[in-house]
C-alpha cells in the first residue's frame, strides 16, 4: 500500500473509534483530547462562525494576525483549499489552507496559559486535514510525523487530532472535532499534518506572551 493510503485508512478508523487521546502534557502545555470527531456542522454555519469573530478577538488583516485579549479563547478553524479561500477572504492564497476569523494563515496572539478551545471543520471538498500546534518551526517535510507525538527533525507535537474527512457538499455538511489546549510563553506553530501538506504551506505562527 502507499504511505498516504495507509494514512487516510489510519483517519477514518480513529473517527470509528471516536479517536480517543490521552491527556498530554508536554514541557508544561496542556492538551485535552475533543470528543466530536464525526459531528456534522451545516457548511453555512461553519462560514457563520468564521465570519464572526468573539469581542476579545481583535482581526488585523493589514499584517494577516489576530491578537487575542482573553485567557478564555474560542478558536475557529476552518481548512480548505486556496480557491475557496479567495472566494470566502478576498485574500490571496496558495495550496490547502487554514482560515480563521476570515484571514489566511494568520499569526495568532495571544497570553501566555490561556486555555484555547479549538474548533476545526474541514470545508475542502477533496483533502483530509487537521490543525496541530508544535514548536518545531517551518519548513517541514513531506512527512511531518514519526510517530506519537514525536516529528521529523527531531521536534514535538504540543496537541493531536485525527485527520477529518472531506465536505460533501451534496448535502451541505463538514466535518469537526473540538479540543483544548492552554501554551506557555513562547513562539509556536499550528500546522496539518497530512503528507505534504505542511510542506507546501498550510501553517501558520503562534505568539504567545507574558
Amino acid at each position: 500500500m502507499k504511505p498516504v493510503f495507509i494514512i487516510m485508512v489510519i483517519a477514518i478508523v480513529l473517527g470509528a473509534l471516536g479517536a480517543s487521546y490521552i491527556f498530554f502534557q508536554h514541557e508544561g502545555n496542556n492538551y485535552s483530547p475533543g470528543s466530536t470527531y464525526g459531528t456534522l456542522v451545516p457548511i453555512d454555519q461553519a462560514i457563520s462562525l468564521m465570519r464572526s469573530p468573539p469581542s476579545y478577538a481583535h482581526v488585523f488583516s493589514k499584517n494577516d494576525s489576530i491578537v487575542f485579549t482573553s485567557h478564555q479563547i474560542d478558536l475557529v478553524v476552518l481548512t480548505m483549499g486556496h480557491k475557496r479561500a479567495e472566494n470566502l477572504t478576498g485574500m490571496n492564497a496558495s495550496g490547502n489552507v487554514f482560515v480563521i476569523y476570515g484571514l489566511v494563515n494568520p499569526t495568532l496572539i495571544m497570553p501566555s496559559n490561556a486555555q484555547i478551545h479549538v474548533t476545526v471543520i474541514n470545508l475542502d471538498a477533496g483533502d483530509y486535514h487537521n490543525f496541530v500546534v508544535t514548536s518545531q518551526p517551518p519548513p517541514y517535510q513531506y512527512n511531518v510525523m514519526m510517530g506519537g507525538m514525536q516529528m521529523m527533525g527531531g521536534g514535538k507535537m504540543d496537541t493531536m487530532m485525527p485527520y477529518l474527512p472531506p465536505a460533501d457538499y451534496s448535502t451541505e455538511q463538514a466535518h469537526q472535532y473540538q479540543y483544548t489546549f492552554t501554551l506557555n510563553q513562547g513562539e509556536f506553530w499550528y500546522i496539518c499534518t497530512f503528507p505534504g501538506h505542511a510542506e507546501n504551506g498550510m501553517y501558520g505562527e503562534i505568539v504567545v506572551g507574558e
